[in-house]
């Protein structure tokens, strides 16, 4: 066989093989539009399993891409681990059409910190938030799942007056009508405080609070080691007012 004849042979065999990949892809009724931002790998395992949850379902996924994840090694690391798993997606990097409605729900794995804080202000300066409040505008369903910064139930460095930031921006995108993973619509009880006149919190006052809430206290206010513990633990956050004059008991 000749060179021609064989680069002919091989060309028919890709176009074969991409028309019955779009074929495949075709048949599906169930369109999820996945929005990947952030640079965040520590993530990429967990909402890989979930892509790969969605696609046994039968959904279409058709994947895009944040301005930093596609400046960071998340959009390789992803589109790799796709193929390892054997799942088909579609990439797209348009801005959404006002009025467009062809897909089912929008997806938002391991939202960044960033676009997680621009939705909440309803700042749409990035492809994420556009198509965030576009999804809202035609009544699609938005599933978010929170990165490792914004998991009250994960150990990070962020001083706890952010964390606190942080959880109330995830409560906002519950009450603006998100599905966002861990997060549920609590109302006033979301951030709780305790008496303006308590000058001890115990590990007994802690466990009246849920975990993963923001708890303020007085700027002289001590809590008892066991009771920090307790706080540590169930991921609750403390903000306190007059961060440098609140004396914490040590051990």
């Amino acid at each position: 066989m000749d060179s021609q004849r064989l680069s002919h042979l091989l060309d028919t065999i890709i176009d074969d093989v991409l028309a019955q990949r779009k074929q495949r892809l075709q048949t599906r009724n169930k369109v999820m539009r996945v929005v990947l931002s952030g640079e965040d790998l520590t993530t990429l395992s967990t909402t890989l399993d979930c892509l790969a949850a969605l696609d046994r379902s039968g959904y279409l996924l058709v994947m895009m891409f944040s301005h930093s994840a596609m400046q960071s090694s998340l959009h390789t690391a992803c589109l790799e681990g796709l193929v390892r798993r054997g799942i088909d997606v579609l990439c797209d990097s348009r801005e959404p059409h006002q009025t467009e409605d062809a897909y089912s729900s929008l997806y938002l794995p391991a939202l960044s910190s960033n676009s997680l804080s621009k939705i909440a202000l309803g700042i749409r300066d990035n492809l994420v938030c556009r198509w965030a409040f576009q999804a809202l505008s035609v009544n699609k369903a938005v599933i978010v799942t929170l990165n490792t910064e914004c998991r009250p139930d994960v150990d990070n460095p962020l001083p706890q007056a952010l964390r606190a930031r942080l959880a109330d921006y995830a409560n906002t995108l519950v009450e603006y009508g998100f599905t966002v993973i861990g997060q549920h619509r609590t109302g006033t009880k979301q951030t709780l405080s305790a008496s303006p006149h308590k000058q001890l919190v115990t590990l007994s006052d802690v466990r009246e609070y849920p975990s993963g809430q923001v708890l303020h206290i007085g700027n002289r206010t001590l809590i008892t080691p066991s009771a920090r513990d307790e706080i540590r633990d169930r991921g609750i956050v403390i903000v306190q007012s007059h961060l440098e004059e609140t004396c914490i008991w040590q051990r």
